[in-house]
C-alpha cells in the first residue's frame, strides 16, 4: 500500500454532501481493499485513543481500479488535526503490512495534540450549528468564516468570531448563484451568463479559468475555478450573483466551497483528465461533474446529447432542464427532450435555426440563433450548445427573456476571448481558442473547416497540452489535428503545465504520432511560445491563409503581436 494523499474536503464532495477527511490510498500486488482498509482504521484507532477520541470512525470508501479513497465526518474545528491522524495512520499502516514495526505514536502524538489546541475554535463550531438552524450558508477556511452569500453575508476573522446571540441574522441571506461545470464550454458558459445577468441589472461576481471579476472589473487574473475562488466571490459584500466556473479539480482536492446552490449547468462530459484522483473513466468523471447537481435547489440544466448526463438525470433532487441542439439531427437527444416534455418538464433547444424554451407543451421561440455572434451565424454548433445551456440556466434563475436576449445577442469576442476568437489582420485569419482536449479541438476544428469552405488557403495550427492527459489522450487529439490536414503544426512546450511529465515529453509524443499520421518532418516544427509560432506562420502567409491556436494562454503577448501587425499593415 502506498499513501497518495492525507486531506480534507470542505464542502460538498463525491463521497457525500458533509465535509471529510479523506486519505487516498494505492495497492500494491495481491492487496485488497479489506486487508488496507483494516490496517489503517487499526493503526488511526491507536492514534484517535491517545488523543482522546473515540477509536472507532465511519469510514465513507470509494474504491478503484488502482486502490481507495477513505473518507469520514470529523469536527469542523479538529479537520486539519485528523488530517494529521490520517496521514500518520497510513504511513503506520504501510508498515504494518510490509511486516514491519508500527509508526511509535511519539512524537506525532505531541504535535497532533499541540495542532488541537490550537485549532480548537468553540465559538466557529457554535455558528455553523446556528447558522444551519436558519438555513443559511456558511463559508470558511483556515483564515475566515463567512455567514451568508454577497450582499447579504458578514465575514469574520477566525479568531474573532462572534456568539451566536450577536449576529445580525436579519441582514444575512442568500443571492442567486450558479454552478457551471463539465470538459468543455465552462468557461464561454460562465461568461455568457454573467453577461445575461448583467442586462438583468445584476451586480454580478464570476470566476472562471480567466480570472475572478465583480461587476466587470477583474479582481484576480490566472485559472481562478477551485473553491478559494468561488469563495472570494461569494463573500464578497458588492455580489448580487454568483456565477462560479467549477473545475473537477478543486471538487476532487476540496469540495465545494458552498454546500448549496441555485442552479447546477453540466454542460458535457468526455475523456479527459483520467486516471487522476483514482478518476478512471467517463462514467466516473460524470459523478465528480454531479457534484454540483446535487448542490442545486432550483434546477440542474444537462446536456441531452451526452449519454452520461442522461443517466445520471434521475439521481438529481432539483429539477432537471434538459438542452439539445436538434438541428443536428439527433434522434436519441429528440426522444430525450420529446419524453421529459411529455411529462410537463423543461427543455431548452435548437430547431429550424431558432431557440425554444419549452415547459410540457407550452413553447415560447425566443429568438434566432444565427443573431448570438458566438454561434458564427449557427456554424459554430458548439456554441449553439453553450448557448442553449446557458438560457436554460438564465431561465431558471428566473432573468427575464428580454435580458437573455440582450446578452446573447451583445455578446462579441471582446466578451469571451481566447474561446473561439476570431481576428483577420492582413487578410490571414487567426482563430485563438482553448481545446485543450480531443472533443474540444475537433470542434473547433470543424468550425474552421467550415469558415475556411469559401477561401481555402494554407492552413497552420499551434498545439500542445498539459502533461497530465495520457498518452491515449494525447494520441486522440494528434489524430483530429492531422484529419484537419493541416500545411503546418507547431508544435510547443508548456513548461508550466508538465504536471508529471519529463519537458519535452509531451512535444515528443505529439511528433511521433504526427509522423504515423503521414505528416512529414517539414510539415511539423517545435516553437517556444504562440508568438514566435504566430510570427513564422504571418511571415510565410498570404492572403486567405488560416492560423489555429489551440490552448491559447498567452493572451497578453499575442495581443500585443497582433496590435503590432495591425498597425504595422494600415
Amino acid at each position: 500500500m502506498l499513501l497518495v494523499d492525507a486531506r480534507r474536503l470542505m464542502g460538498p464532495n463525491l463521497l457525500g454532501r458533509e465535509p471529510l477527511v479523506i486519505v487516498e490510498l494505492t495497492f500494491e500486488a495481491g492487496e485488497t481493499l479489506d486487508l488496507c482498509l483494516t490496517a489503517y482504521r487499526n493503526e488511526l484507532a491507536r492514534m484517535r485513543l491517545a488523543l482522546g477520541f473515540s477509536a472507532e470512525i465511519v469510514p465513507i470508501v470509494r474504491e478503484h481500479q488502482r486502490g481507495a479513497v477513505i473518507g469520514y465526518e470529523a469536527p469542523i474545528d479538529a479537520m486539519l488535526p485528523c488530517a494529521e491522524m490520517s496521514e500518520w495512520a497510513a504511513l503506520s499502516a504501510i508498515e504494518r503490512l510490509a511486516s514491519r514495526e508500527a509508526l511509535p505514536l511519539a512524537p506525532k502524538q505531541d504535535e497532533i495534540a499541540s495542532l488541537l489546541a490550537a485549532e480548537q475554535n468553540t465559538a466557529m463550531v457554535e455558528l455553523v450549528v446556528a447558522a444551519r438552524a436558519r438555513d443559511v450558508a456558511f463559508l470558511w477556511d483556515d483564515d475566515e468564516i463567512c455567514l451568508g452569500l454577497g450582499v447579504r453575508s458578514r465575514s469574520f476573522a477566525k479568531g474573532a468570531i462572534p456568539a451566536p446571540a450577536a449576529v445580525p441574522w436579519h441582514e444575512i441571506g442568500s443571492i442567486p448563484v450558479a454552478l457551471i461545470t463539465g470538459t468543455n464550454g465552462k468557461t464561454t458558459s460562465s461568461r455568457l451568463l454573467a453577461k445575461i445577468a448583467s442586462e438583468a441589472g445584476f451586480v454580478v461576481g464570476a470566476c472562471s479559468s480567466d480570472g475572478i471579476t465583480v461587476g466587470g472589473a477583474t479582481l484576480e487574473r490566472g485559472d481562478w475555478t477551485g473553491p478559494f475562488a468561488a469563495r472570494t466571490v461569494l463573500r464578497n459584500r458588492g455580489v448580487e450573483l454568483a456565477v462560479l466556473e467549477t473545475a473537477r479539480g478543486g471538487i476532487l482536492r476540496r469540495g465545494l466551497a458552498a454546500p448549496t446552490c441555485d442552479v447546477a449547468l453540466i454542460t458535457n462530459l468526455s475523456d479527459d483528465h483520467l486516471g487522476l484522483y483514482g478518476i478512471d473513466d467517463v462514467r466516473a468523471m460524470a459523478r465528480v461533474k454531479a457534484v454540483v447537481g446535487h448542490a442545486a435547489r432550483r434546477a440542474v440544466v444537462l446536456n441531452a446529447q451526452d449519454p452520461n448526463l442522461i443517466e445520471l438525470s434521475s439521481a438529481f433532487a432539483a429539477p432537471v432542464t434538459f438542452f439539445a441542439d436538434l438541428d443536428t439531427g439527433d434522434s436519441a437527444a429528440l426522444n430525450v427532450i420529446s419524453d421529459h416534455r411529455r411529462r410537463g418538464k423543461s427543455a431548452v433547444f435548437a430547431r429550424q435555426g431558432s431557440i425554444v424554451c419549452a415547459t410540457g407543451a407550452d413553447e415560447l421561440e425566443l429568438m434566432r440563433l444565427e443573431d448570438a455572434p458566438i454561434t458564427f451565424g449557427g456554424e459554430a454548433r458548439y456554441n449553439v450548445e453553450n448557448v442553449l445551456g446557458v438560457v436554460a440556466a438564465a431561465q431558471s434563475l428566473g432573468l427575464d427573456s428580454t435580458a437573455i436576449c440582450r446578452g446573447l445577442c451583445g455578446f462579441t469576442a471582446a466578451d469571451n476571448p481566447g474561446r473561439g476568437q476570431l481576428i483577420e489582420t492582413g487578410g490571414v485569419r487567426v482563430m485563438l481558442d482553448y481545446g485543450h482536449n480531443s472533443a474540444g479541438v475537433a470542434a473547433v476544428l470543424q468550425l474552421v473547416s467550415t469558415l475556411r469552405s469559401a477561401c481555402p488557403g494554407n492552413l497552420s495550427i499551434v498545439a500542445g497540452c498539459a502533461g497530465d492527459r495520457t498518452d491515449a489522450e494525447i494520441e486522440e487529439m494528434a489524430r483530429q489535428i492531422a484529419a484537419s490536414n493541416p500545411n503546418h503544426v507547431y508544435l510547443r512546450e508548456l513548461p508550466e503545465y508538465l504536471r508529471g511529465r519529463a519537458l519535452g515529453e509531451v512535444t515528443r509524443l505529439f511528433g511521433s504520432c504526427f509522423r504515423r499520421l503521414g505528416l512529414g518532418e517539414r510539415a511539423v516544427s517545435q516553437v517556444a511560445s504562440e508568438v514566435a509560432a504566430l510570427s513564422d506562420a504571418f511571415a510565410g502567409a498570404a492572403k486567405g491563409d488560416f492560423v489555429v491556436v489551440l490552448v491559447h494562454i498567452e493572451h497578453d503577448e499575442v495581443a500585443a503581436l497582433l496590435d503590432r501587425r495591425v498597425r504595422a499593415l494600415a
